[in-house]
């Protein structure tokens, strides 16, 4: 199968280039408008010269892709809400406390503190606005529980999504970023003025579904995991799924069974086919079966909450239910392809979402490269078939997504064939029974049986689940790869696929050469993390400071040593740092580090008054000083006030160090603080 002479390939690629380039460099929405029309009256006039000659012209199909970036490019920047003048930024800052409109779009699932909504801003006092918002709401025992489609009028201000105080942790700013979400707003009781019913949307009637199944199935004894794994596996709400159990999946590398997504919805096509097959005695039967697999596919997004990655499923399966269904493999890359092209066309964030090139990149690994590994060996019997298909559909697909997971969650589960050899088979079961008994629980004709039978199934899935996130000899964890290292090896894995479909000379030279690539950059990163750093990290009601020396890091903390290891901002750094060796230490009053003096002064405010032009001064644990007088006798270069701090006293300090002209920095604002 040669994938570069594929059209639509060629397309998508273009085009996934512009929203990339847009992306990086910003080319700007006003300079694009006036290109793209130029450049395609430049097409057309070049297209009717190509028309009139023999062989192809090479400026028709050049001009022709920069009309592909171009048009990436500006579908990228038309989505930006600086180019939309109803967004709720232009109209409002974020010191401005006034009167906004909201209505619930999405329930996420809550962390430790706050219930969390996804909520567009429809009017800010009597404008009518855009945007969407991330809403907190605290929990506290008098908790507010909003319902999707319900409008509420606030009095309130909006508030940045708190960045990364620590270097690697995970940007949850960004995150929302990507999903055009900038600002939140924090409620309680008395900041809602109103709230009442709104016009219902399929979202909210999708929920509303969603809400009197779950009640159904708990009329019929379906409770604690076995009900979560419902909502998860078949309603796509991952709410009321422990902690515990989502990280014994993802140790057990089946995580993506818990989100509703390609694999859930590739099975309920399959299921879907077999179940109208009859239709194809029917005139126009193929026609009319792929109707009503795309029909009952869209209605299974609606009733899942036609989140991103169902849209994007169902999307992708829709049209490769026509491909499979017309049994060719171009159709299918080029219709899988082109799906992807529509979903960018539409979204093109999308781009830039874990899900999105999770999904993608494991179908077309399966697409392109199981057929080939299932050559190697042809089974006899019904069970040897069944295990050779998912096996070498599980690792098509790792090869396909594992650099990709590695690179986004520095972990690859070793024993995920055996989880997915196990699961696999069951979970077309587990999709069918679970739908089968919604059903029946819906018309209250559930016997009891069933739902022991089925509470059975999904308990003794935990317990495998379980069973296999324990093997910890065989789950690798703390891997690190870069950017380039990641691009390398999807080279060197494609490479490998070509030679494996086809010994020539330019593919093996071209396997070595991207061999040699690949080495390279390990060898010259390597180089890049023998330094030394000194980081004041930021953790509330403690001061934590890493010496960082190669691979090696020292670290001073009031933390037990125990507790030290096992705080996540820690792990964090330790992996992307590339540390080998942790050390704990207490922290002291005076550190040298790197021919620096620092300086700590904690909560019984002592400090050395013989030091002069001091490089760095830590307060800790507020002391009780005179920070004028401090500045007169140390002269410090910088002064850093870390978590351990009230903030009362952090912004007197902020206010002494600028009227002094001394660089001020507060890590529960700015973050933590490098020196090197």
């Amino acid at each position: 199968m040669r994938l570069v002479t594929f059209t639509s390939i060629k397309i998508t690629l273009v085009f996934l280039l512009g929203i990339l380039g847009s992306y990086l460099f910003d080319f700007g929405l006003y300079y694009l408008q006036i290109v793209i029309p130029i450049v395609f009256l430049l097409l057309i006039f070049i297209w009717i010269r190509a028309r009139n000659q023999l062989f192809p012209d090479l400026h028709f199909g050049f001009i022709s892709y920069v009309c592909l970036f171009l048009l990436g490019a500006w579908v990228y920047q038309i989505h930006q809400p600086k180019y939309h003048s109803s967004h709720y930024t232009k109209h409002i800052t974020e010191s401005d406390t006034t009167i906004l409109q909201l209505k619930i779009r999405e329930e996420l699932k809550p962390d430790l503190y706050n219930t969390k909504y996804i909520a567009k801003i429809t009017g800010i006092s009597d404008k009518e606005v855009s945007g969407k918002i991330l809403l907190l709401i605290p929990k506290d025992s008098n908790t507010i529980s909003l319902k999707v489609d319900e409008v509420l009028l606030v009095k309130t201000h909006l508030s940045q999504i708190p960045t990364p105080k620590n270097p690697y942790q995970f940007d949850y700013a960004s995150h929302m970023y990507q999903k055009g979400i900038y600002h939140q707003i924090r409620l309680d009781k008395e900041s809602i003025l109103l709230i009442t019913k709104g016009k219902t949307t399929i979202r909210g009637t999708s929920a509303k579904i969603r809400n009197a199944i779950n009640q159904k199935l708990k009329e019929n004894n379906l409770e604690g995991n076995s009900l979560a794994l419902v909502n998860a596996l078949l309603l796509g709400q991952r709410q009321e799924l422990s902690q515990e159990v989502y990280t014994n999946f993802a140790a057990a590398g089946a995580v993506h069974i818990l989100a509703v997504s390609g694999l859930h919805v590739g099975i309920l096509m399959l299921l879907l086919r077999v179940l109208f097959k009859p239709l194809e005695r029917l005139p126009r039967g193929n026609t009319i079966k792929i109707v009503a697999i795309v029909l009952f596919l869209w209605m299974f997004a609606c009733i899942t909450g036609l989140s991103p990655s169902v849209l994007r499923a169902v999307t992708m399966f829709s049209f490769l239910a026509y491909a499979l269904e017309s049994n060719r493999e171009t159709s299918t890359v080029n219709t899988l392809v082109a799906s992807a092209f529509i979903l960018l066309l539409v979204d093109p964030n999308l781009l830039f979402h874990v899900g999105f090139q999770m999904s993608y990149l494991a179908v077309f690994a399966i697409v392109w490269i199981q057929p080939m590994l299932a050559k190697l060996y042809a089974p006899r019997t019904y069970f040897d078939k069944l295990l050779w298909g998912i096996l070498t559909v599980t690792i098509a697909a790792q090869l396909g997504v594992g650099p990709l997971s590695i690179y986004y969650f520095n972990h690859f589960p070793g024993l995920f064939f055996i989880t997915n050899l196990v699961i696999l088979p069951f979970l077309g079961i587990v999709l069918g029974g679970g739908i089968f008994i919604i059903i029946l629980a819906s018309f209250n004709s559930l016997p009891e049986l069933f739902t022991k039978i089925y509470t059975t199934i999904l308990e003794s899935l935990v317990q495998f689940i379980s069973w296999v996130a324990k093997q910890d000899n065989y789950y690798f964890e703390d891997l690190v790869l870069s950017r380039g290292q990641l691009f390398l090896y999807y080279v060197v894995i494609t490479a490998v696929i070509l030679c494996f479909q086809k010994i020539s000379f330019n593919r093996i030279l071209y396997l070595l050469f991207s061999v040699v690539c690949l080495q390279g950059i390990y060898i010259f990163e390597k180089s890049q993390t023998n330094y030394k750093e000194l980081v004041i990290f930021h953790k509330s009601r403690n001061t934590v400071v890493g010496l960082k020396d190669d691979k090696q890091l020292k670290v001073l903390s009031s933390l037990d040593p125990a507790e030290a290891h096992m705080e996540k901002f820690l792990k964090n750094y330790r992996v992307k740092a590339k540390i080998k060796t942790l050390e704990t230490g207490s922290l002291k009053n005076i550190i040298s580090f790197n021919g620096k003096t620092i300086v700590v002064v904690d909560s019984l405010g002592v400090y050395p008054r013989d030091i002069q032009n001091l490089d760095l001064l830590i307060l800790s644990n507020s002391p009780p000083l005179h920070l004028e007088r401090l500045i007169d006798s140390l002269c410090p270069k910088i002064i850093v006030a870390d978590g351990s701090n009230y903030t009362t006293y952090v912004q007197r300090w902020r206010n002494t160090s600028k009227k002094r002209n001394v660089d001020f920095h507060h890590t529960g604002k700015e973050g933590a603080f490098v020196i090197r």
